[in-house]
């Protein structure tokens, strides 16, 4: 049975070398590509159990993430290099807190963006956003702080839906596969 981390000392907190290799290519941003999911239709999310002997990035990474049966995630594309992810340390000192947050960039200003501002702007999510080098982050429990849909003023700008996103907890890394599901056709409606 692993070691329990005393929560109330700071004499069993695990440390680690973060060596870094100057000769390693640093990339920033996402992919344009970014998953989600209403929290409601998640059946399992494991996260890590975090010990004394857990390594930082084990204790940052989702062990999984499934969804009900029938259900799964939904993919979206973003616009090109408007779209960023953080990991934020928010509170005051001694008492700080982790959120996550994602800010995107939905492209053009049609139907589809505005419907799903409109659907999912109090709806608790589950976002899995691809950072530039493949690393999948997920989002647990965020909801829309702000979404802006613009046609924008001219021909050359940008028109699209900006959006943000906030959890009031700490990215996870997840390795596993997302499950993507087909659209079905709605259920037309009579007038």
């Amino acid at each position: 049975m692993p070691e329990e981390l005393d929560e109330c000392s700071f004499k069993t907190v695990r440390t680690e070398n973060m060596g870094y290799c100057p000769n390693q290519e640093v990339v920033g941003g996402v992919k344009a590509d970014f998953y989600y999911i209403p929290m409601d239709q998640l059946k399992t999310v494991t996260k890590p159990v975090v010990t004394v002997n857990t390594s930082y990035e084990a204790g940052v990474t989702l062990l999984a993430l499934v969804p009900e049966t029938d259900k799964g995630f939904k993919k979206t594309t973003c616009m090109i290099d408007e779209n960023e992810l953080k990991n934020n340390l928010v509170g005051t000192v001694g008492n700080m807190k982790d959120q996550a947050q994602f800010d995107g960039m939905l492209p053009n200003f049609i139907k589809k963006n505005v419907g799903f501002i409109k659907r999912h702007k109090n709806t608790p999510m589950c976002y899995v956003v691809v950072d530039s080098t493949g690393q999948k982050w997920v989002v647990l429990d965020a909801y829309m702080t702000k979404a802006d849909a613009t046609t924008a003023k001219k021909y050359e700008e940008n028109a699209g839906t900006a959006f943000n996103v906030t959890a009031r907890s700490g990215l996870y890394a997840f390795d596993g596969e997302i499950v993507v599901i087909p659209d079905t056709a709605p259920t037309p409606q009579t007038p």
